[in-house]
């Protein structure tokens, strides 16, 4: 039977919960539990050692102490103007439009903005599921899936497949880390979900995060930055951060209150 990419990303996560839990383990040990080859443990180990999520060392492999309290920490710090990133995006927004709007800290808020409109949206995003008022006019659709560990994403092979089906006019991802180089997100099956998105929106892919995420890394790339069309961010961003944005010709809205 074939392995899909979806079936890659999800052993990875649990090789990474396994080291969580053990502390570190050896290549055989791994490829025994998983049931694969040590060819493929060693193919997903290179894959996370170049993320610099784990360690080799003599006999065996580890996982590095990563900053997760910190990444938790920021986010309940987050904050987001909708309303004004909104505001922005209504020049977008015509008739029957159909939207494709990754999951993310923000995104239930965002999806119950956008559905005084008339449009199509598509979205990974479970909580939406739960939005209905009098003046709702978008049409709310919310892909199959795997509830992601954690969060309200919906991913996997389900999930993936559900954005090959439509060709979306507009792409609204959250990232949790973005620089000139690389637009990134916390785990491997948000990567591919989004990445996905990306490759049937045949028009503006726009990515917001708060400023604090700037200049920051997640673990895994959703794609390149100069694939993006526009970045939204809020006023906190540094100037010097923004002067070097703009250097780099990324297009970028500041939204205040």
């Amino acid at each position: 039977m074939k392995i899909s990419q979806g079936d890659i990303f999800r052993r990875r996560e649990q090789l990474i919960d396994y080291l969580q839990q053990k502390e570190q383990a050896s290549v055989i040990e791994l490829a025994e539990y998983f049931n694969v080859s040590t060819v493929t443990i060693r193919r997903d180990l290179l894959f996370l050692e170049k993320k610099k999520m784990i360690e080799r060392f003599y006999g065996g492999v580890k996982l590095v102490p990563v900053s997760q309290q910190k990444i938790d920490h920021t986010l309940e710090k987050s904050h987001f103007p909708v309303t004004a990133f909104i505001d922005k995006l209504s020049p977008f927004l015509t008739d029957r439009l159909q939207l494709f709007v990754g999951a993310g800290l923000f995104s239930t808020e965002i999806i119950h903005a956008l559905s005084y409109f008339d449009i199509l949206i598509l979205t990974n995003d479970a909580s939406a599921i739960s939005i209905s008022h009098p003046n709702k006019r978008a049409l709310i659709s919310i892909c199959g899936g795997e509830l992601e560990k954690n969060t309200h994403a919906l991913v996997g092979d389900f999930a993936t497949y559900a954005f090959t089906k439509v060709e979306a006019d507009l792409c609204i991802i959250e990232a949790a880390g973005f620089n000139t180089h690389e637009v990134t997100t916390n785990t491997l099956n948000e990567s591919f979900v989004y990445r996905t998105m990306l490759q049937h929106t045949n028009g503006p892919k726009i990515v917001y995060t708060p400023a604090g995420n700037l200049e920051t890394v997640g673990s895994f790339m959703i794609d390149r930055t100069f694939l993006f069309s526009h970045l939204y961010t809020d006023a906190s961003i540094p100037e010097a951060i923004l002067n070097n944005y703009m250097t780099h010709s990324i297009a970028i809205d500041v939204l205040t209150e």
